[in-house]
């Protein structure tokens, strides 16, 4: 046996904290789905990315890696489950806290509790990411026109038919017929994961027991998804220095290998040597370190006399999905639409390095939650003292929407971008949506209101816009280790809902003036969120110069009299509050509290004057549009749930009595940290005295589709030629006008001008069948002078000539010897390349489909119609 110092030390391993690449070529087709259906079409659809091409989930490829791992460790522990190697997949793959407390069935015995010791949870050292074509085949398809691009995207899918048999009868079942998709054969998808161990520095390499367990994980996976037992999903996965790949192999290609004896003799040299130091094999503990940092040792901060300034802002554009969870509804776990700062703190706090603890307890560190961003604006949570009419509201309006349909998900309070507007803001004409501010004395006009939610960016021409957020809905599965299926004691099958990737999110960033910020580190690829070890949570963050919101701007504070409004008592104002996040506050007893007149206390204290909620009267408006938000809070590290937070929740807005002038210097101070508690994790952002909510009406814009981006969809490059494109790409795409010279022949076929300029109505029965062969024959090896042959014979007898005629033998002619009009024929043409290799496949499928059609419009002809030429030929069907 070798040292295993020297294979910690060799520079062939993987290493700490950097990326490593891992590819799954499939070799067989394959069946990862979404777990929906689209109806009337298919009943299983594959999973598939934002570009529309199959992908494989990092989630699902982990699991079965670590399905694997577990049978290694057996191996390597001798049988046992309790080992140095069962450690080591714990450590590597992560512990499982909610399988510690579930029932299980072991052989032979019976179903009941088996109750284990809870220890603290162990983090997954291994960070997985969805695994997708290589991206010189995703930008290469991109780059193609939108026909050639959509026909590659379905050349990468396939449809296969299936039946349940009936246990009884051995034969198919009543209505179980099923299409099911499955992504093709010979792909290659490809990801970068890596291994982090806090522990280590990195780029030092990895312990080698994880990489053993790892690269011999691999070695075992040959089938993955759906239908694996049945032959479908059959691969071979490769990580990073793997040498069992053939030096000539083109992955890019997926060229294929044989699998048979001889694949053994191109073993993993890498995983050879580790296998050499199998026996002296250590436990985790004494490799790494796995204690958590002790926050008594970082010293607490003290309150600064200066404000922090707006230092950077920060631009976060989601790689996969990001979830943020909310709420369970059911086995669905609902999202939030932003991005919180408890989120973003950490990665903040490590920009920050060593004074990070101090200056974030000394509240000197405010990172607010991440909202959408829209034309380089962040957006803002909409004020609810912004009303709309209720009127013209599809929601809530009889005969709009058609009974049973439901609501647009991306509609706001019945409002929709694509709603055409009547000269009231009603669907119907161009003209903008007035919201009126029930902050601001109106006359009664009898109309019903209710508040717009969601967020807001300002428009140029001084009104405001409702950003949206893109939800997805994943589904998933917990696998039974005893039953291979998902159940009900493992935890069956629940559905993630997540902002979609692409999504552009901005967040602000208030420090010190003079602390330090790696933002080199900071500007790059982070994991943030739920489940972001694996398919979640991959962002790329960039660092940009502060901006700033009209929105937000502060206007003095009103005057007022004894009224609520015009008076002469300088002494004597009022001030606006609007919410921007959570608000989190707590009562003499540590309770939480959601009274605004708790909201006045606090802000009294911090800016000097005396508010008080105005007394209601008849003919004023409201002092308070507030609603609550109940937050779940959770213990990421043990997974366990914290205390419930609950506050007045973003939007809410509260008009203050204001008694003495404030601080200018105070009101800056409240609006850069915040109010309550948390206010490092972006709760208790507000806006004093708001210029949004200083008029009587608000204008809501109608976005400009070609402003917002309308144009996306279109092809960045005319590539009307596979010249430099990746192999995979063209066969893609060759496969894909495959399909659509396919359908076209058989459309055009049924045109009855162009199966004459081809078929005489004269032509007998054994005419058209010598045509049809001819047709199939076209694609084999003298196919095409085979059909020239036939057309020199024809000229040369004088009767055939007649009835053929010179036109059409000159059209057969040119089909034959691959002459261009085909694509006049057929309306189409693939691009260079492709359309050369296809041709005689296309001539002989359009005149294949010609003779079809026109001997199924003969059958189909009523008796007595027939020419009589072809009457006297003996045309028969």
């Amino acid at each position: 046996m070798g040292d295993p110092d020297s294979v910690r030390d060799t520079g062939t391993g993987l290493r700490n904290g950097r990326p490593f690449t891992i590819e799954v070529e499939f070799l067989s087709d394959w069946a990862c789905g979404t777990g929906t259906a689209r109806h009337g079409a298919v009943d299983r659809e594959v999973q598939r990315d934002a570009d529309g091409l199959p992908m494989l989930r990092g989630k699902a490829l982990a699991a079965v890696l670590r399905d694997a791992a577990e049978t290694v460790a057996v191996g390597l522990d001798d049988g046992g489950t309790g080992g140095t190697w069962h450690d080591w997949v714990e450590v590597v793959f992560g512990s499982q806290p909610g399988a510690s407390s579930r029932q299980r069935l072991y052989p032979g015995e019976r179903f009941r509790p088996r109750p284990r010791p809870r220890a603290m949870p162990v983090p997954a050292a291994l960070h997985a990411r969805p695994l997708r074509l290589p991206a010189s085949v995703r930008g290469a398809i991109a780059a193609l026109d939108a026909r050639d691009r959509v026909l590659a995207r379905e050349a990468a899918v396939l449809l296969r038919p299936g039946v349940a048999i009936d246990a009884d009868r051995h034969t198919a079942a009543d209505d179980t017929f099923r299409i099911e998709e499955r992504a093709a054969t010979g792909l290659t998808v490809t990801a970068d994961w890596q291994l982090f161990f806090p522990g280590l520095p990195v780029g030092q390499p990895v312990p080698w027991e994880a990489e053993l367990l790892l690269r011999a994980a691999a070695r075992l996976v040959d089938a993955i998804g759906g239908k694996r037992r049945r032959g479908a999903g059959r691969c071979r996965v490769t990580i990073a220095g793997d040498h069992a790949r053939e030096p000539d192999g083109d992955v890019s290609q997926g060229a294929g290998r044989d699998a048979g004896p001889d694949a053994s003799q191109g073993a993993d040299l890498r995983l050879n040597a580790l296998l050499d130091q199998v026996d002296q094999a250590q436990f985790p503990s004494e490799v790494v370190s796995t204690a958590a940092a002790d926050p008594a040792a970082s010293p607490l901060g003290s309150r600064a006399t200066d404000p922090p300034v707006h230092r950077h802002d920060l631009r976060i554009t989601a790689l996969t999905p990001l979830l943020f969870a909310r709420g369970v509804i059911g086995n669905m776990v609902l999202t939030e639409q932003f991005v919180p700062g408890t989120s973003l703190l950490p990665m903040v706090a490590r920009a920050l390095g060593g004074p990070a603890t101090e200056l974030i307890t000394g509240g000197q560190v405010v990172v607010t939650n991440g909202t959408v961003e829209v034309e380089g604006q962040r957006s803002l949570p909409v004020p609810r003292a912004l009303h709309r009419a209720k009127d013209t509201d599809p929601d809530t309006t009889p005969g709009v929407r058609p009974e049973g349909e439901q609501p647009d998900s991306r509609r706001v309070d019945g409002w929709h971008p694509g709603d055409e507007l009547t000269d009231d803001g009603a669907p119907g004409s161009d003209q903008p949506v007035e919201l009126v501010n029930l902050l601001r004395p109106r006359a009664e006009d009898g109309r019903r209101l209710r508040p717009m939610t969601g967020c807001c960016v300002a428009d140029g021409d001084g009104g405001i816009r409702i950003a949206e957020v893109g939800l997805v809905a994943q589904a998933h599965a917990v696998v039974d280790d005893t039953s291979q299926r998902p159940t009900e004691d493992s935890g069956g099958l629940f559905v993630y809902e997540a902002i979609a990737a692409g999504t552009v999110l901005r967040c602000e960033l208030w420090l010190p003036a003079d602390a330090a910020l790696d933002t080199d580190w900071l500007d790059g690829e982070h994991a943030i969120g739920r489940s972001r070890k694996d398919d979640y949570g991959h962002v790329a963050v960039e660092v940009l110069k502060p901006g700033t919101s009209v929105l937000t701007e502060r206007t003095p504070p009103a005057r007022t009299g004894h009224d609520g409004y015009g008076g002469d008592d300088v002494d004597d104002g009022q001030l606006v509050v609007w919410l921007l996040s959570d608000l989190l506050l707590s009562g003499p007893a540590g309770e939480q509290v959601t009274d605004p007149n708790a909201v006045g206390a606090a802000l009294s204290e911090r800016i000097g004057v005396t508010l008080t909620l105005p007394d209601p009267g008849p003919d004023e408006p409201p002092r308070e549009l507030v609603t609550t938000r109940r937050v779940e809070s959770w213990q990421r590290r043990w997974s366990m749930p914290r205390p419930s937070l609950t506050g007045l929740a973003a939007g809410s807005v509260i008009r203050f009595h204001m008694t003495g002038t404030p601080d200018e210097e105070a009101l800056t101070r409240i609006e850069a940290t915040g109010l309550g508690e948390r206010t490092a994790e972006g709760y208790g952002q507000v806006a004093l005295q708001p210029r949004l909510l200083d008029h009587a009406t608000v204008r809501l814009s109608i976005p400009d589709p070609q402003r917002d981006g309308g144009n996306a969809g279109e092809p960045i490059i005319d590539l009307r030629s596979t010249a430099g494109m990746p192999g995979l790409a063209v066969e893609l795409l060759r496969r894909g006008w495959r399909r659509e010279l396919h359908r076209t022949a058989a459309v055009r076929a049924s045109s009855t001008e162009l199966r004459q300029e081809f078929v005489p109505p004269e032509a007998t029965a054994a005419q058209l069948g010598t045509l049809r062969t001819l047709a199939d024959r076209l694609t084999a090896a003298g196919g095409p002078q085979q059909m020239l042959s036939w057309i020199a014979a024809t000229v040369r007898s004088r009767p055939r000539k007649q009835t053929w005629g010179a036109d059409r033998l000159n059209r057969l002619a040119a089909l034959a010897s691959g002459a261009d009009q085909l694509w006049d024929h057929l309306t189409v043409r693939p691009p260079a390349g492709i359309a050369e290799e296809l041709h005689p496949a296309a001539a002989g499928w359009l005149l294949a489909e010609v003779v079809r059609a026109e001997v199924e419009q003969r059958r189909n002809r009523p008796a007595g119609d027939e020419p009589a030429a072809a009457q006297q030929a003996g045309v028969r069907s």
